[in-house]
């Protein structure tokens, strides 16, 4: 059996056993994680051994780039990987498969980029969705036209571009079933990128939802739509100032006629490559005494240091002092959940107290 024959599993790296080899196919997770695995080697198409990897213990031993590292398992559970496996027919192949096959279908792993789009009922997210994909569905001016996630995908540039359109949304919080979807999706399902579109005759009410993604430290250009709408109000935004700002590349759009969204497009290849100026994580700043209380419940937070690699520990905190019952489900089950949620009932008493809030 020749070894272009033999099938290539595609696999998180702590699935890997002892004294396997893969080769690195993409770094999920976001902000400072993705960063730092990102500076200590673990990118795309480097060949990987596992030196050391006991069941259900922590940490797993590496040897990459000549040298031996350790990872937890919460960590390696965000890299991608491709091994060689067993042939269709399910013999298994005993020569040695040519690194290069690796390395070439590392490569091919690795052009393939999953995109989450997310919106306001009425933002034109759907139209957009229709045009780049070509599908032909229904766009009503109503809440909830959107009621399950579809998926299409497409090709550009060499890029497979996987796109999923989730329900229409205000935020992301826990109020509807809508916004707990996007929200799960969001953090479970790790798109690469978020595509977030924006009624630009309406950017108060649309940057809302805006916010709530910085919090969550991920990847995100934002589609400006409706931007023909904004110059017949006689309306004028310096996008690219506001992009600086928020450090989210912005692109101007009109998805009900295509306009702008090869240059989305372009830009989301741009993003994904990490060639992008414009992508940079900053705070929302919500004022000395509610930053506070959030930096207390932090440092609570960042005790579990599994819980960072998937969370942002400033996102949990913010969606404690809001009461989120979701995310209070998500702490129950840390080592030190009961001194997390007792800061946090002291910050929202303090909170309300400086503000006047009743409970």
């Amino acid at each position: 059996m020749q070894p272009s024959e033999i099938a290539v599993n595609t696999t998180r790296l702590v699935d890997i056993q002892s004294g396997e080899e893969a080769i690195i196919t993409k770094v999920l997770g976001r902000g400072a994680f993705r960063k730092r695995i990102l500076e200590m080697g673990f990118i795309q198409g480097k060949k990987i051994k596992v030196i050391k990897n006991a069941p259900l213990l922590d940490p797993i031993q590496y040897n990459i780039l000549g040298y031996d590292i350790s990872l937890r398992r919460s960590e390696a559970a965000l890299i991608e990987v491709v091994t060689s496996g067993k042939a269709p027919s399910g013999q298994e192949y005993h020569g040695t498969i040519d690194e290069d096959i690796l390395k070439q279908n590392a490569r091919e792993k690795s052009k393939h980029i999953r995109i989450a789009l997310v919106g306001n009922p009425n933002s034109g997210k759907t139209s957009l969705y229709n045009f780049v994909s070509g599908k032909r569905e229904h766009v009503g001016n109503y809440s909830g036209v959107t009621v399950d996630a579809r998926k299409s995908t497409i090709q550009k540039d060499g890029y497979s571009i996987e796109l999923i359109d989730l329900p229409g949304t205000y935020s992301i919080t826990e109020y509807t079933p809508e916004e707990v979807y996007v929200r799960n999706h969001i953090i479970e399902s790790n798109p690469d990128i978020v595509i977030n579109v924006v009624d630009g005759s309406n950017l108060e009410r649309n940057l809302y939802l805006t916010t709530q993604l910085i919090d969550l430290n991920i990847k995100v250009i934002i589609a400006l739509n409706m931007s023909d709408e904004m110059e017949k109000n006689g309306d004028v935004l310096d996008d690219s100032m506001l992009g600086k700002l928020l450090g989210i590349p912005i692109i101007p759009t009109v998805s009900s006629r295509g306009q702008g969204l090869d240059e989305l497009l372009k830009k989301v290849i741009q993003v994904y490559e990490d060639k992008d100026p414009t992508v940079r994580h900053i705070h929302i700043d919500y004022g000395n005494v509610i930053e506070k209380s959030i930096r207390r419940i932090q440092l609570f937070l960042k005790e579990n240091r599994s819980l960072a690699d998937k969370y942002s520990t400033r996102y949990l905190a913010i969606k404690l002092i809001e009461k989120d019952t979701i995310c209070r489900e998500i702490v129950q089950k840390l080592p030190n959940a009961g001194l997390i949620l007792a800061a946090a009932q002291e910050e929202i008493n303090h909170l309300e107290n400086e503000y006047l809030e009743n409970s």
